[in-house]
């Protein structure tokens, strides 16, 4: 593990103690099934990175953190809700474990990354309808994480840094969506 590997996960980890107070003192609320799903999906990564030997210590601590958030979701009873997004998903879930018993972990990587973007769509949609609920600050700090793990990738793979570029970019549409509430809100614009 290299400085910007150790840099990433240190933050990233010290995110989900913040994120979590918030979350049981009620000043912001996250999507119960998103962070099921992500954790979820972040374990399926993590493991088939690690399968090839790649850089798997950011999916492995979001599955920690996911871990933590989750504990803190149902024990502040703010649960959202389950639809019938969120059951495709786990489909998703099911089909990287079926990628990697057929083509190998590179396609368990492929499939579990993606499923982490699909998965994100109740969060960035409970964003866009309520910005403020979201931390953007967290969703930042996740931004600086993510990029570190890419810098400390040791090629451009899949099993190097598919996972850290799309979180990033994940976590910079999320910024995005709670700035343009911040604005909304202060009357810089109108939508």
């Amino acid at each position: 593990m290299n400085i910007y590997q150790k840099l990433s996960v240190a933050l990233a980890l010290s995110l989900y103690l913040p994120l979590s107070y918030q979350i049981l003192t009620g000043k912001v609320r996250q999507n119960l099934a998103t962070f099921i799903l992500w954790g979820s999906l972040d374990a399926i990564a993590a493991l088939s990175i690690f399968a090839q030997g790649g850089n798997y210590y950011l999916p492995a601590i979001y599955v920690a953190g996911c871990s933590i958030v989750v504990s803190s979701i149902l024990k502040s009873k703010s649960y959202g809700v389950w639809t019938s997004y969120e059951t495709k998903i786990v489909f998703l879930v099911a089909l990287s474990v079926v990628a990697w018993f057929l083509s190998g972990p590179w396609a368990a990587t492929i499939f579990s990354t993606s499923g982490v973007m699909m998965a994100s769509l109740p969060q960035i949609k409970d964003t866009w309808r309520d910005p403020a609920s979201t931390p953007g600050l967290i969703y930042a700090g996740c931004t600086v994480a993510n990029a570190l793990s890419i810098v400390g990738g040791s090629a451009w793979t899949v099993e190097e840094r598919l996972f850290p570029t799309a979180c990033t970019v994940l976590c910079i549409f999320i910024v995005v969506l709670t700035l343009r509430g911040r604005q909304r809100r202060s009357g810089a614009i109108a939508v």
